[in-house]
């Protein structure tokens, strides 16, 4: 399935109201789909002049931005909304990771969300991406960001980006051929400290990838964030990361009338090997075949043939 036929059937657009978020000149609900209301933080006239040469937005061949419905650069989503919340469904496609307080962020989502409505998330998995060398999030990331009430990118989250950030080819991670990229840039480290202190002294605005995940780690995190009682929210539905690709996608349902005990019982499992570590190395040859068939039978895995620790 596409992400976007993904989306169709977890929200179920016809004949209800729905929000996407920075769907930018890629929506995955259409127009033609149902009621749907796009929404960013600027207009669309900024967006188009922000964009502009951009090749993956404004690039020979792209879809035009989309008519922006809401803007939310002075006003939160309820105040957008106003009297057509609450709504049936939220749409959002790599917009998490840019948050700095997810679960603060979530409960705006909530605020104007019908009981039962879902949220339908596109998460990068960081095993594929730029995001590669970094350690997935914690439930203490997300908590103290979010008793912090972060409203930009913290200068750890800032640091922890700009010094990790790798030339990633997820095709070749994929194959097994790819397992150390390098930077993307030179300097990394010290651009990094320079950036974090300027976030620091200044409190500004920084694009980064403040939280980073795979489906087994997002699945560990807000289970426990759910038990917490942080959010008022299931996990219903997880589609992990397929063969050759770098997102994974996940359906929120909210259930405030349900226990947080009882929401976070109902996480969906992953296979940790299959869905949290890197990928098998794809076994060629009738001695390599053997030899990792003999390791399996005595340790269970092939994980140390595969990383090049023979002992």
């Amino acid at each position: 399935m596409t992400p976007r036929q993904r989306a169709l059937d977890a929200v179920s657009p016809g004949g209800r109201l729905g929000v996407e978020l920075g769907p930018l000149n890629r929506p995955l609900i259409r127009r033609g789909d149902g009621d749907i209301l796009y929404a960013d933080h600027r207009s669309t006239d900024d967006l188009r002049a922000k964009y502009a040469g951009h090749d993956s937005v404004d690039g020979p061949g792209a879809q035009s931005i989309v008519e922006v419905d809401l803007v939310l650069e002075h006003q939160s989503l309820a105040e957008a909304l106003g009297a057509r919340a609450p709504v049936d469904y939220i749409v959002a496609s790599h917009v998490l990771e840019h948050i700095p307080d997810p679960l603060g962020w979530l409960n705006e989502l909530a605020a104007v969300l019908r009981e039962d409505g879902v949220i339908f998330l596109a998460v990068p998995d960081k095993r594929f991406t730029f995001d590669f060398h970094r350690r997935p999030s914690t439930t203490g990331d997300l908590v103290g960001h979010h008793i912090a009430g972060a409203k930009i990118a913290s200068p750890t989250q800032v640091f922890d980006y700009v010094s990790r950030v790798a030339k990633v080819d997820p095709r070749a991670v994929w194959a097994g051929t790819e397992r150390d990229p390098g930077p993307i840039f030179e300097g990394q480290l010290p651009r990094a400290l320079e950036d974090a202190r300027n976030v620091a002294a200044h409190g500004s605005y920084y694009d980064a990838h403040c939280t980073v995940y795979t489906p087994v780690s997002f699945l560990a995190v807000f289970r426990e964030v759910i038990e917490l009682g942080l959010i008022p929210f299931e996990i219903a539905r997880i589609d992990p990361t397929a063969r050759n690709t770098i997102e994974f996608f996940v359906t929120l349902r909210k259930r405030a009338d349900a226990s947080p005990a009882a929401r976070a019982a109902a996480t969906p499992r992953l296979d940790p090997r299959q869905h949290g570590e890197l990928p098998e190395v794809p076994v060629r040859g009738i001695g390599r075949r053997l030899a990792l068939a003999l390791r399996m039978l005595r340790t269970g895995s092939i994980r140390r043939y595969e990383t090049g620790q023979h002992g």
